[in-house]
């Protein structure tokens, strides 16, 4: 019988995976293509895990504890927001989707995120200054910081880097 349970877990988390694996392709390719994420997925995230909260509350209970990192995705967020390194429906749906995550993953979660996000970053960073190698060294031996600043600056969408950390999250969890 415990067999049977952990089995069904398993597959149960698997449909959750794979739910959230969809609704990350379909947010991903609208950030890029429109760079902004509509708070209706914020509304879908916070009605399907109340649903999940009733249907596996053994995954998802009802305490403070699952709260913890959507509200630290918020606060972040918004502190990202403000210095123009992130944008508010990045952090808002980061957010609602860690609503979305069994509680035992949170953490895990959490260090792919970091991870992809400092690995997509640094990559960007590094075909910034290759591509505009000149005008960044320019800038940099003039001391003039706002140019450089402005040079090696980028901006991208958000949900792929989320979406990499979610599929790393699979392989981690089933690898």
């Amino acid at each position: 019988l415990r067999w049977l349970r952990e089995r069904f877990r398993r597959s149960m988390i698997a449909w959750i995976y794979v739910m959230t694996l969809v609704e990350l392709s379909v947010v991903s390719w609208l950030d890029i293509k429109v760079k902004k994420i509509s708070n209706l997925w914020l509304v879908i995230n916070l009605f399907l895990s109340i649903g999940l909260r009733f249907i596996y509350p053994d995954l998802y209970p009802w305490e403070w504890a699952s709260l913890l990192f959507p509200a630290g995705w918020i606060v972040v967020g918004f502190l990202l927001f403000l210095v123009g390194i992130m944008g508010a429906g990045d952090s808002k749906f980061l957010a609602s989707l860690f609503l979305l995550i069994p509680l035992e993953q949170h953490s895990a979660m959490f260090e792919k995120v970091l991870y992809t996000t400092l690995v997509v970053g640094l990559m960007m960073l590094i075909f910034k200054i290759a591509k505009d190698f000149k005008k960044i060294k320019a800038y940099a031996f003039s001391t003039y910081w706002p140019g450089l600043r402005e040079s090696i600056r980028s901006s991208f969408s958000f949900a792929p880097v989320i979406l990499l950390a979610w599929i790393l999250l699979g392989v981690e969890f089933w690898m």
